[in-house]
């Protein structure tokens, strides 16, 4: 609605008997436009308002969702690029304890001496192999029931 049609519709409304004749009041102070009903156009779009307001809310609940996963993703990255260089800081710690020449250093530190004598140890049995030579020895379940024989020395 224009201004001017505003004005016009207002000028309706008011009660010329009680102004003289020929004068139009200069102030507004004092006209009533509470009788003025709400058009119907604005009826209809409440709804819509309504609906728009909703979608507004969830764009905005979307909105701080989104900044909350980038501030953790921002936090995990922090964590991830400490975590990769105390990674880098133990490998080297590693190395520098399986270096030969460091460990003899601490071994004599330490109060070790050098070896007296060496032992060499067969390499370990794989554990299936060692289940394979015990079930050779076993008898078949084809030969039938295992039979006990006496011997002279048990009583």
């Amino acid at each position: 609605m224009s201004a001017s049609t505003w004005i016009d519709r207002a000028k309706d409304r008011i009660d010329f008997r009680q102004t003289p004749k020929g004068s139009v009041p200069t102030e507004w102070i004092g006209i009533d436009f509470s009788g003025e009903k709400t058009p119907r156009h604005i009826r209809k779009l409440l709804p819509l308002l309504i609906l728009a307001l909703i979608a507004a809310l969830g764009v905005s609940a979307l909105r701080i969702d989104l900044i909350r996963t980038r501030y953790a993703m921002a936090e995990a990255l922090a964590e991830e690029k400490a975590l990769i260089t105390e990674q880098r800081e133990l490998i080297v710690r590693r190395r520098q304890l399986r270096d030969p020449a460091e460990l003899a250093v601490q071994a004599r530190a330490r109060g070790f001496r050098p070896p007296t004598q060496i032992l060499s140890l067969p390499e370990p049995m794989i554990a299936g192999a060692v289940f394979v030579e015990v079930a050779s020895q076993l008898p078949s379940v084809a030969s039938g029931p295992v039979t006990v024989e006496a011997r002279a020395d048990w009583q």
